[in-house]
C-alpha cells in the first residue's frame, strides 16, 4: 500500500493545510521542470527541477498532472506526518511504496532498479495534483 510521507524541504512557505497551498504555473522545458506556488501570505516560489542525471541527460524521469477528482485514491491513503517540522509551513509529499513508480519500472531500460534514488514526489492543494519521478530533490526558491 502506498503511504504519503509529509516532505517539507522549506519552512517559509506558510500555510495550514494543502488547501493554502496555490499552484500558478508550470514551464516545462528541455532543460527544467518548474513549478510554481503561491502561499497563504501571497508569498510566491519556484519549485525547479534542472539537475542532468548522468548518462543521459533528463532533469526529472516522469511528471503528470491531475485533478484531485482525478486522483480520488489519494483520500484514502495512509499519511505520514512525521516529517513536518514547523505546523505553520506548507509541506509535500514523497510516496512510499509508489505505484507510479511500479508503472515506471515497466520499462526495461530505465527504472528504479537501474536508479535506485528514484522517488516520488507529490504536490497536492484542495484541487489539483502533481506528481514528479526524479532522482534527487529540487530547489525551492522564494521568488517574491
Amino acid at each position: 500500500m502506498e503511504i504519503l510521507r509529509a516532505w517539507q524541504p522549506i519552512t517559509s512557505m506558510k500555510g495550514r493545510s494543502l488547501g493554502d497551498l496555490g499552484f500558478f504555473e508550470v514551464i516545462t522545458h528541455f532543460d527544467y521542470l518548474k513549478l510554481k506556488f503561491n502561499d497563504i501570505e501571497g508569498n510566491k516560489f519556484e519549485v525547479i527541477y534542472d539537475q542532468p542525471i548522468s548518462p543521459v541527460e533528463y532533469y526529472v524521469w516522469s511528471y503528470r498532472f491531475s485533478t484531485e477528482y482525478g486522483r480520488f485514491d489519494l483520500n484514502s491513503l495512509q499519511d505520514d506526518l512525521s516529517g513536518v517540522i514547523d505546523e505553520n509551513s506548507l509541506y509535500f509529499y514523497k510516496v512510499v511504496n509508489s505505484e507510479y513508480i511500479k508503472w515506471f519500472d515497466r520499462n526495461p531500460l530505465i527504472n528504479s532498479k537501474t536508479h535506485p534514488k528514484l522517488e516520488h514526489h507529490l504536490y497536492l492543494n484542495g484541487s489539483q495534483v502533481f506528481e514528479v519521478l526524479s532522482e534527487y530533490e529540487p530547489r525551492f526558491l522564494k521568488i517574491s
